[in-house]
């Protein structure tokens, strides 16, 4: 069967890190003549606006989407412990996963940072508007962050927004709704020009891999763990790398 003739390989990737996957999928399109479709997260989390978190907010995740679908044959997710509920669910085999990159924690801004946030605990300082995401890939990373300052209670009584993930935090920095957001220093190309990154010293920054696993739903294992084992090449990390992910050999001593 010619390249032209044979399957795409199907995946899907959450929103916000589609655009380095896109362009490592080209490359690898280029150089094997093999088609990669990529869908992006559609529900309501990947929506352009600032959504706040209700109490249906969890019960549609990352990968109730993709079971719906049950049609790909890899997920690229913002963080390891998405695919290890895929796993437990049956959706992710076990076994069948790479890691690609990862993301350094950092503070999203307004534009022009009006409230002056330079610091993590200037977001425990009264009437500081922060905001969280409570579903994906930055579920918990604002208690991992505040407690490795010892200002766990005092940021969390200053949370004012919880949003639907990524985009709905990102959007909500850039509205102003919130003073300061946590999210990744890698967010910087989203909403460009609308938002400031305030990176976050060592001692106080959290680490999470983007990572893809194979599902249960591939009718083609070995070339989808071909297309997983291309995406952990220098070249493919190298367009991880342009969009501020920090590759792994970064943070090995």
């Amino acid at each position: 069967m010619s390249s032209s003739e044979s399957t795409p390989i199907r995946i899907f990737s959450a929103r916000a890190c589609a655009a380095p996957l896109e362009e490592a999928a080209a490359l690898y399109e280029k150089r094997t003549g093999l088609h990669v479709d990529i869908s992006v997260c559609a529900r309501h989390c990947a929506d352009q606006q600032a959504e706040r978190a209700d109490e249906k907010a969890g019960r549609h995740d990352f990968m109730v989407e993709i079971a719906e679908y049950g049609i790909h044959d890899l997920a690229i997710s913002g963080a390891e412990y998405l695919l290890d509920d895929g796993e437990v669910r049956g959706i992710v085999l076990p076994g069948q996963r790479r890691v690609i990159a990862y993301r350094r924690a950092a503070l999203i801004v307004p534009k022009g940072n009006p409230a002056k946030i330079k610091s993590v605990a200037d977001l425990a300082k009264p009437g500081v508007r922060v905001g969280i995401s409570v579903i994906d890939c930055l579920k918990g990373v604002w208690e991992d962050v505040s407690a490795r300052a010892g200002l766990t209670g005092e940021i969390g009584r200053n949370i004012t927004f919880h949003a639907t993930g990524c985009v709905a935090i990102v959007e909500a920095a850039a509205e102003g709704l919130v003073d300061a957001a946590f999210g990744w220093s890698a967010f910087s190309h989203m909403a460009e020009g609308r938002i400031d990154i305030v990176d976050l010293p060592d001692r106080y920054c959290i680490y999470r891999a983007t990572g893809i696993g194979m599902l249960s739903f591939t009718k083609q294992p070995d070339i989808a763990r071909e297309f997983m084992d291309f995406l952990t090449t220098p070249d493919a990390r190298s367009s991880y790398k342009r969009y501020g992910w920090v590759l792994p050999e970064q943070l090995r001593d």
